[in-house]
């Protein structure tokens, strides 16, 4: 079956926007209704073809059907019969089309038929084809006249041929006229306004055969009921409008953003992180120029037009769609048109979307280089994340001028934490002043920990895939580190705390050559606490950690390593993750002198990593046992760099001390010095040791207490495993 066929209630794309033709050089003059454009058009056709009749001498010929017979024959009643007849026996003049006013006031005077004509861009020929083809569907005697015009009941509807000989005559040049209108790549078809032949038929019939008919949807158009196309269902969505007062962008941006969108053809890519605005800012563009904007998932146009020609269809159906409600097109990419994805559809898909008729914007979460080679005309605007002081401008804006805030900085903390843009601030706003109400109607109050929930659950991502969540239960009671160490850590997490600030209100920004993330290097011998630390920072900011497995990043094939980093990082970026690469010296480890390709493969592999931590706007801890095999250029690039040495004799008889719960029955023989200073580990090795000894001293008893012996034994096992000896 035909898809232009079936006709289904209307989905998200439920309508074309009604809008009026522009009005004619005659002067302006109220919008026609269909039924009364679709008469007069009738009318128009019936002298077309009454002309044709006459020029043929088919009127004079004899008729060999009494009246009833020609009504049978032709579906029509008997008096029309009988008025046919006698108006067959007159003689009738050719009129020339061009010089017909009724005709050309019909293509000028506001309806959806001279919209159709001007957004559309259909010639004269073009023009007389829609005429003829919805006068035909409009008006059932028309027909019955056309069926005894082209004489043959087993043409339901008109064939090229007499379409040639309605519209063209024997003048040459005009039937050429018509059939470039009906050219593959002629608006009326490439728009899918008109359709030619039927399905399989187009190698076994000849050319001037072929059925010349109108899409559903472009019939519906034009008697005034624009329903929603079933093929574009669930593709394509018409949006709300939006008021300027809904975004806040710097000035500079909405400006280029308006001053891109101001041609009639133009091209716009619109890049920048989740969130940011690109769509509304289309939006506000669009109600501000009175044209509806049409959305577009990428992904899912991709996946619905999985070959050239389905991915053909769809788009030009779009296309028609957009240009019969002076529409803007955006093409939600985020990263389905990224280098890393480019594929022949998605050049496909670029060549179709430049046939365009009216704006077209892809809105991305990247540049993607390759579009823009693809298109010479495609304006840019960057739209980064919204800084620090929007970010809290969004968040007051949403939660409201009368919103009740527990802790006076709460606004600023989460806007410094959470680097949301304005449509998930929005979102988390609303959905925690619903929480507040709910807790306390008469009196709600907001607290920190609804904000920073609510934040949360607006980072969407799937890190899950390509990574591994921890979760803790320790407290910063539980670390036991040097001083020298805690220091650092402070550090780092100071600037975490307050980098939004720093970068964005004081400047530091324009100051820092490697991008606004965190990044540092946790490097000691294995069991010093490097992933408790990471743990416990992931908790003290409100992230989630997420540990990177290497034996799922690196791969020997090349180019396999980078396209598992960019997974990682492309989902980190929704995520707001704190990214931890334990052992990472065995993927950051001193780039090589190159000697061989896989040197330079493997060095190309580390720069691609220094280039998206430093794009990252995250925090990444990096992992080591071997301080030392990280390469210099690389520490270099890394903000923070915290040793975590083994401890000192004190500090691990804190350690052993520190691994018991209150509920655990100790002997009092136990000598924590003794096995402090006898045996050198690191403090996972003395949880393990402790956990040992626990066990064996259970085993005599439930009521066995854990003696020296116990702890001395285990300590030595632990040593042994270790590959010491005590």
């Amino acid at each position: 079956m035909d898809p232009d066929s079936p006709r289904s209630p209307s989905g998200p794309l439920s309508a074309i926007p009604a809008t009026p033709a522009t009005p004619s050089a005659s002067g302006p003059g109220p919008t026609a209704s269909p039924g009364r454009t679709l008469d007069a058009l009738a009318a128009v056709v019936r002298g077309w073809v009454e002309a044709v009749l006459h020029a043929h001498d088919r009127p004079t010929r004899k008729i060999r059907l009494s009246n009833g017979e020609i009504a049978t024959r032709y579906a029509m009643s008997a008096r029309d019969a009988v008025k046919l007849l006698t108006e067959a026996g007159r003689p009738r003049p050719a009129e020339p089309l061009a010089d017909n006013p009724a005709w050309t006031q019909l293509r000028i005077a506001p309806s959806p038929f001279a919209t159709l004509l001007e957004r559309c861009e259909l010639d004269d020929a073009a023009a007389r084809l829609v005429a003829f083809l919805i006068a035909l569907e409009h008006d059932a005697t028309l027909e019955a006249l056309c069926s005894y015009a082209w004489d043959d009941l087993k043409r339901p509807r008109p064939d090229l041929g007499f379409l040639l000989d309605l519209l063209a005559g024997d003048d040459e040049a005009g039937r050429q006229a018509v059939r470039r209108a009906l050219a593959a790549e002629a608006p009326l078809r490439r728009l899918r306004i008109a359709l030619v032949g039927v399905a399989g038929d187009a190698d076994v019939t000849p050319p001037a055969r072929r059925v010349v008919r109108l899409s559903d949807r472009v019939i519906g158009y034009l008697q005034g009921d624009p329903g929603a196309d079933p093929l574009l269902d669930g593709l394509a969505e018409l949006t709300p409008p939006a008021a300027p007062t809904e975004i806040i962008l710097p000035p500079v941006i909405f400006g280029a953003g308006q001053r891109a969108l101001a041609q009639p053809r133009a091209r716009v890519l619109l890049f920048g992180p989740a969130g940011v605005g690109k769509a509304l800012l289309t939006r506000v563009i669009g109600t501000a120029t009175g044209r509806p904007v049409f959305r577009v998932q990428v992904a899912e146009l991709l996946r619905a037009g999985d070959r050239a020609d389905r991915l053909e269809e769809l788009m030009s159906r779009l296309a028609r769609d957009a240009a019969l409600a002076n529409g803007i097109v955006v093409f939600r990419a985020g990263r389905s048109l990224d280098d890393v994805n480019h594929s022949a559809l998605c050049d496909r898909f670029i060549e179709l979307a430049g046939r365009f008729r009216g704006p077209v914007v892809f809105s991305c979460q990247t540049r993607p280089s390759w579009l823009v080679h693809s298109l010479p005309d495609l304006r840019e605007v960057a739209i980064p994340a919204p800084p620090f002081s929007s970010r809290v401008a969004l968040w007051r804006l949403g939660l409201g001028a009368d919103a009740k805030l527990v802790a006076p900085g709460a606004i600023d903390d989460i806007a410094g934490r959470f680097m949301l843009g304005g449509e998930p601030i929005r979102r988390a706003a609303e959905r925690t002043a619903v929480q507040a109400r709910l807790r306390n109607p008469t009196a709600p109050q907001i607290e920190i920990a609804d904000l920073a929930e609510s934040a949360r659950l607006m980072l969407q991502h799937r890190l899950g895939t390509v990574a591994r969540r921890i979760t803790t239960g320790f407290t910063w009671d539980d670390l036991l580190l040097p001083e020298d160490t805690m220091e650092g850590i402070r550090e780092m997490i100071a600037f975490a705390k307050h980098r939004a600030f720093l970068l964005d209100e004081w400047g530091f920004d324009k100051k820092l050559p490697y991008g606004r993330g965190v990044s540092a290097i946790l490097a000691g011998p294995p069991g010093t606490g490097k992933t408790m630390v990471a743990q416990l920072l992931a908790q003290e900011l409100g992230y989630d950690l997420y540990l990177i497995e290497l034996a799922q990043i690196v791969n020997k094939y090349i180019g396999e390593t980078e396209k598992n980093l960019a997974r990682v990082f492309d989902e980190a970026e929704n995520s707001h993750a704190i990214l931890f690469f334990d052992e990472a010296d065995a993927l950051f480890a001193k780039r090589t002198e190159v000697k061989s390709s896989n040197d330079r493969y493997a060095n190309l592999e580390v720069n691609y990593l220094l280039q998206r931590m430093e794009a990252y706007g995250g925090i990444t801890l990096l992992a080591t046992n071997l301080e030392q095999g990280i390469d210099e250029a690389f520490k270099r690039r890394v903000r923070f760099s915290i040793a975590f040495d083994l401890p000192e004799p004190p500090v691990r008889e804190l350690l052993w001390r520190s691994m018991f719960p209150p509920k655990a029955r100790l002997a009092p023989d136990i000598d924590w010095k003794r096995l402090a200073e006898r045996y050198e580990m690191a403090g996972a090795f003395i949880k393990k040791a402790a956990l040992r000894g626990a066990s064996r001293a259970l085993d005599r008893g439930p009521g066995a207490e854990v003696c020296h012996a116990d702890l001395e034994l285990s300590a030595q096992l632990e040593y042994r495993e270790m590959g010491r000896i005590a």
